[in-house]
């Protein structure tokens, strides 16, 4: 038996989560080096770095709410909280650089409700939205929802520029398939190929890539190892897969994502700096402390809810 010790830290888990019995998805299959299974090297243009864009947003749920009818009995589940997005832009000269940092505030409402927090000192104060699912958990899924279609207006505008863009996730939100961006998992939770094409994923060397297949009728993927990592770690340590449309067709899809896997290597995170390390990407790591950072203290945004809740009953009471 041979033990192995996982690079992430455990309290963010495994990025490894793929159950033995599972045999793929249906439809997952290889468009690149016909029914075989090989690994080609990641090509920057020209053998240099080109103008490359990481984008990334944080999320966080600051206080659970609830509206309570007394006529009905019904009750509405909410969630006040905050999302943040940005870019981080390098050329492998000059110093990367964060570009359009975002943040909103929202206080969203489950089961079709509505109502807004009044503003309280210090500058806090948030938008209102509404959905209609009444399961608990709606509100907090529809402020990642809210997050991840943010990351997808600015990679979106970033591509129009002119940059290669890296979009830190699935590219399940974006709305122009047509763009050369590319989404990159860190986690993998699931088998997407058939078992024989599977186990073979972590043969890759570092900075290679597997062969392309493709993921239901918009996206291609491909696996690629990030780095080097020590003879402790597991096979899939420092596994990633990359994502790209399939609009243009497969011959700018396999320059795309050869540019990028000759690219983000040099990016791989660093043990001692990030406990995701080495998927995490090191700009997708400052940009995240970043955005953070700009959401404000969390004691003091519960606080704040808190003293909304307190100031919008004192309105509501009756005289």
């Amino acid at each position: 038996m041979t033990v192995f010790v996982e690079d992430w830290q455990a309290a963010y888990g495994s990025p490894y989560l793929v159950q033995p019995d599972d045999q793929g998805v249906s439809g997952a299959a290889l468009v690149e080096d016909g029914p075989e299974f090989k690994a080609h090297p990641g090509v920057p243009v020209n053998g240099r770095h080109e103008r490359i864009a990481f984008v990334d947003g944080v999320r966080r749920g600051e206080a659970a709410l609830y509206q309570h009818d007394q006529l009905s009995g019904q009750v509405a589940r909410g969630v006040a909280g905050s999302h943040a997005c940005g870019g981080v832009i390098a050329d492998g000269e000059h110093r990367p650089e964060y570009t359009d940092q975002v943040v909103q505030r929202l206080v969203i409402w489950g089961s079709g409700k509505t109502g807004g927090l009044p503003d309280v000192t210090g500058g806090w104060r948030w938008d209102c939205r509404s959905i209609a699912d009444e399961a608990p958990e709606a509100p907090l899924a529809a402020l990642q929802q809210r997050m991840r279609q943010q990351e997808a207006v600015l990679a979106d505008r970033l591509c129009a520029d002119g940059y290669l863009v890296v979009v830190d996730g699935p590219l399940s939100y974006l709305r122009n398939l047509d763009l050369p961006v590319v989404g990159y998992v860190k986690t993998h939770s699931k088998a997407l190929l058939a078992p024989e094409y599977h186990r073979r994923i972590p043969e890759l060397r570092p900075g290679e890539r597997s062969s392309i297949f493709s993921l239901g009728r918009d996206r291609y993927s491909c696996y690629m190892r990030l780095a080097p990592v020590s003879g402790l770690s597991g096979p899939w340590a420092g596994v990633v897969r990359l994502e790209v449309p399939q609009s243009a067709g497969l011959l700018p899809a396999t320059e795309v994502v050869d540019r990028v896997a000759g690219i983000v290597p040099r990016y791989a995170g660093i043990a001692y700096r990030d406990p995701r390390a080495p998927q995490n990407l090191q700009p997708v790591g400052a940009l995240e402390a970043t955005l953070r950072h700009l959401l404000g203290d969390p004691g003091l945004a519960y606080r704040a809810v808190r003293e909304a809740i307190h100031k919008l009953s004192q309105v509501e009471a009756p005289a």
